[in-house]
């Protein structure tokens, strides 16, 4: 007898998901996008289903001069940005079609009734075609980096539609430190949420980024995949530097990708976690039948629905004072 809920069981029960610990070339997207063509055909030899990629994977990260003095328009990421559909998104479309996978790709989008507009997004792409985009809510700002400056905020929380189920984008900030976004994914539906980050080394931060992401995945009774950059110069520069935020350091990412998520009677373990010394695709298979083990015991959605809707309620007038 199968533990699955009716609104899920027209989905597969497995999925293969992978995620990239990967170094973009900076400000080059064909090169760039060579990488992540050679990543996608080499995901589909190993028959994986979901491929993440990190936040700002195909232009690169970092700020510019330009950007950091707080000029309005800056010719160097109006370069590197595109509408979606656009020429790179459709090329990782007609990917996703011949390898049967969806694939999550950073980017910077450039809006598509205003030129001048620019997100720093998450495109999501599966055989079927372009979905759309998650574009990052919570964009940091000076001194510490300059994607405030660079990019407009998002202003949804979309829920994409695959053969495995809903799945939730995130990106990096809006994933570490606002846990409410992701249950609200998760209230939509999402059992897997995927986190494109572009995360710095530093004191603590591999124990941050795995204990983080299966926080999540404990969380939400969900699994959860984090993709992030590696490597160092190429990447540009951050302006976080011990005791000077001031001054610019070359970047050093963190790499350390992760898959975590529950294994019954665990509500969270690590799947699977790649290094912080250089590229590398890793996976994991996971199982929904397992994940729903916790179903008969936890069904935390449907008590959000019944005898706890009026905690929800409570919780979302909360957030609606704060917000007025």
């Amino acid at each position: 007898m199968t533990l699955i809920p009716e609104r899920y069981a027209e989905y597969e029960t497995t999925a293969t998901i992978g995620v990239v610990n990967f170094a973009s070339v900076r400000g080059d997207v064909p090169a760039t996008l060579a990488k992540i063509e050679a990543n996608i055909r080499e995901a589909g030899a190993q028959g994986i289903d979901i491929l993440v990629f990190p936040e700002e994977a195909l232009v690169g990260l970092g700020g510019c001069d330009v950007c950091r003095q707080g000029a309005e328009h800056c010719d160097y990421h109006h370069a590197l940005a595109e509408t979606v559909p656009g020429p790179s998104t459709d090329r990782i479309a007609e990917l996703c079609a011949e390898h049967d996978l969806y694939v999550a790709v950073g980017m910077a989008e450039r809006d598509a009734d205003d030129p001048e507009v620019l997100y720093n997004a998450v495109a999501f792409i599966g055989p079927e075609g372009i979905q759309g985009t998650y574009r990052k809510l919570h964009l940091g700002s000076l001194p510490w980096v300059t994607e405030g400056v660079t990019f407009t905020p998002g202003d949804s929380l979309p829920v994409f539609e695959t053969r495995f189920g809903p799945v939730g984008v995130q990106i990096c900030y809006d994933f570490w430190f606002n846990p409410e976004l992701t249950r609200l994914l998760a209230l939509k539906g999402a059992r897997v949420i995927l986190n494109c980050c572009g995360t710095f080394a530093g004191p603590g931060k591999r124990d941050y980024m795995i204990q983080t992401t299966s926080t999540r995945a404990q969380e939400n009774l969900c699994y959860v995949a984090s993709s992030n950059h590696v490597g160092g110069e190429d990447h540009g520069t951050s302006s976080y530097a011990a005791g000077a935020v001031d001054e610019g350091r070359a970047a050093d990412m963190l790499g350390h990708s992760t898959i975590a998520g529950p294994a019954f009677p665990r509500f969270s373990q690590v799947l699977a976690e790649a290094g912080g010394e250089g590229e590398e695709m890793v996976s994991a298979t996971v199982s929904f039948e397992k994940l729903h083990r916790w179903e008969p015991i936890f069904p935390w959605r449907d008590w959000r629905a019944t005898h706890q809707q009026p905690i929800s309620k409570l919780i979302a007038d909360e957030f609606r004072k704060l917000a007025e």
